[in-house]
Formats: structure tokens, sequence, C-alpha cells
């Protein structure tokens, strides 16, 4: 191979040409020209033709020569061209805010495309700083949520579940199946399924204390147990009262809205005060009209038909089975002359 050396003895060199011209260094296909010294270039723009730039340095420096108090033109960083796509942008940004250590900090490095789209980053970790002291803000600002959106079943890789359910496990202290990971991080879904299957499996659906014959209040619900919403209540076993959704049942007795009745078929409604007291009404009383009555076993039955000759309407069957009407005032003076 020929070789040629041109040596000058002298401290600069320089090769100009007119103004707007060019110099070509033409080596062919398979040469190549070495610099064994600095190489700096002056200009607007430098472009570089090669398939691939090796480049030995471990640092590389854009925006060099800034003289403000961060990019004063706001972003720097590297730029892929994506021929009829947007190009894709890594760039630092001083106009996002970051966290760090706590303590809000200007710039931020932002993926983005040249319509200002953000793009995605895949990584297998990322870590808040190189010695574990601060904390990883997911969220600065704004009104945004961390979701995982797209992961298949995200909620079954933090649990195992059976079909919807997170699965049981009686000796855990939550009665619920360990996670898949303790460091697992729950979105809404494996939260809501955790407190509905804690519930079922730790919260009691009524109060109990006794064994043979325990005395109890205990809930029911349509939804759960397929039958009619109820609570009951319960002494020494024994149904004592029930509270539907628009009655109250105590013993035979119905509480329903503004009414007593008995629940019992023909069962009486015993209304009786303590001692010498009685029963005082401090409010007028209707009596409706009714067909003659069964003659009570014991004293007299009071109740209501249409007015007869006694012109009150109220009779009464006591238990010789003597039936007649109450007379009024005007009546009785009637019946005192006549007779």
């Amino acid at each position: 191979m020929a070789q040629r050396i041109n040596k000058i003895g002298a401290d600069s060199y320089v090769i100009k040409v007119d103004s707007g011209g060019s110099i070509e260094l033409d080596v062919g296909p398979a040469g190549a020209v070495t610099v064994t010294g600095d190489l700096a270039v002056q200009g607007e723009s430098t472009s570089i033709g090669s398939s691939d730039l090796v480049v030995e340095d471990n640092t590389i420096t854009v925006n060099a020569g800034e003289t403000g108090s961060g990019v004063t033109l706001n972003t720097a960083g590297l730029i892929v061209e994506r021929g009829i796509a947007n190009d894709a942008y890594f760039f630092w940004d001083e106009r996002i805010n970051s966290i760090s250590g706590g303590i809000a900090r200007q710039g931020s490095w932002i993926l983005q495309d040249s319509t200002n789209a953000v793009n995605g980053l895949v990584a297998s970790s990322i870590r808040p700083d190189i010695i574990g002291v601060n904390n990883l803000t997911l969220l600065a600002e704004g009104t945004g949520i961390v979701t995982v959106t797209g992961t298949t079943d995200y909620e079954k890789q933090v649990y195992p579940y059976d079909g919807d359910s997170i699965q049981t496990n009686p000796s855990t202290p939550t009665k619920l199946a360990l996670p898949n990971d303790d460091d697992a991080l729950v979105n809404a879904r494996v939260l809501e399924d955790f407190v509905k299957g804690y519930t079922t499996e730790n919260l009691q659906t009524g109060i109990s204390k006794g064994d043979t014959t325990p005395t109890s209040v205990k809930t029911f619900d349509f939804e759960v147990d397929s039958s009619t919403s109820r609570i009951e209540f319960k002494i020494d076993d024994s149904l004592l009262a029930t509270m539907f959704e628009n009655r109250l049942e105590i013993g035979n007795i119905k509480i329903t809205q503004n009414s007593i009745t008995s629940s019992d078929v023909n069962g009486d409604v015993v209304i009786a005060g303590a001692g010498t007291g009685g029963v005082r009404l401090d409010t007028a009383t209707t009596i409706k009209k009714l067909d003659d009555p069964v003659v009570p076993s014991d004293g007299v039955s009071l109740y209501s038909k249409p007015l007869a000759d006694g012109g009150t309407g109220i009779f009464f069957v006591n238990e010789d089975t003597t039936q007649d009407e109450l007379a009024s005032r005007n009546k009785a003076l009637l019946f005192s002359i006549i007779f």
C-alpha cells in the first residue's frame, strides 16, 4: 500500500475555500479518515451519515455552553426520526416540575413525540435514588391516577381466587388466602374483593350467647339468604320478636305503622294496667261496625252495629248470651215515659 506523508512545520494549517464552497475528503467506500487530536466542529449543525455511530466517551453533552439558569430553550435531549410517523423525543424539560425527597424541583425527563403526546417507557424497575432514602412519588400534581389497565386479571396476580372471590383459608388471621406477594400493590378491585371476603368470613350476622339454648339477635337478608329480610330476637332459643321491613311482631302481637293486631287467628289483644291501674284513653275512640261477635266466656263484649231502638249503635253481649243495644239518654227518657 502506497503511503505519502506531507509534514508541514507550522503551528497551524488552514485550508480555506470561497464562502459557500466545500471541502471533501474522498477515501472511497473502504477508506477512513483518522484524526489523532481533538476535532472541533463549528457551525449551526453537524450531520453524520454513517449507519452506526460508536462513541468511546462515557458521556455526551448537549446544550453545551448554556449560560442561563436551566435550559434557556426549555428542552434539550435526543430526537429519533421515524419516517412518516411522528418523531420520538427524549427530552429534559425545564417546565415540568418533579419531586425528590419531598422537595419540588424544576425540570423532568419526558418521553414524547413531535405532537407533544407522551410516550411510554418499558422498564423492569424504578428506584427513587441510589442510596434508598427517598420515597418514590408516582404522581406529583394533577388529577391523574395510577392504574394497571391492560393487565390480565391483575387482582388474581395479587391474591389466589376462586372464581370472582378471594380464596378462603380458616388458618390465617383474616380467614382468607395469603397474597401471592406480600409486597404487591393492590388496586380498587383487590381492595373491594378483600373487604367483601373479610366481612363474609369474619363479621357475624348476629349476636349470640349461650350454647344449648342461646339468647341471640340474628339478621337475614334476601340478597344473601334468599329469604325475607328480617331481624330475629330469641330468648333461650325461643323466638320473642321479629322485625321486618314494614312491621314488628312480638309474640302474637303485630305492629304495622299505627295498627296493633294479633297474628294468632281469632286471638285476643289484651291491654291491661298493673295492680289497680286500668286502661285510659286520652282521645276520642271509634268503634268500627262489626257483625255480632262470639259470646265471651267471661265478662261483656262491646261492639258497634247500625242504629237500632237504643239510638246509639253500641251493643253488648255478655257471658249469659244477653245481647242488646245501649240506650241513649233521650231514648231512655222516652222508654221510661212509655213504660
